[in-house]
């Protein structure tokens, strides 16, 4: 497996934890955590899930470029 999919994957699942953390917890009272959950972990995970989700798709594209 290539090291580009296993970082995509364990960034994925970390963002998925404090999403699930901010979610279940009272940590909702903290602005720090809230400006920090829904400007860069939201993103952060919506980009990771798109890419695993094509990345065949993408690996094709940029293969015939080269």
């Amino acid at each position: 497996m290539s090291y580009t999919k296993e970082i995509l994957r364990w960034s994925h699942i970390t963002g998925a934890m404090i999403l699930f953390a901010y979610v279940y917890t009272p940590l909702t009272q903290n602005p720090f955590f809230v400006d920090a959950t829904r400007w860069v972990i939201f993103p952060i995970l919506t980009m990771t899930g798109f890419v695993m989700w094509q990345m065949p798709l993408l690996r094709s594209m940029f293969r015939k470029r080269r």
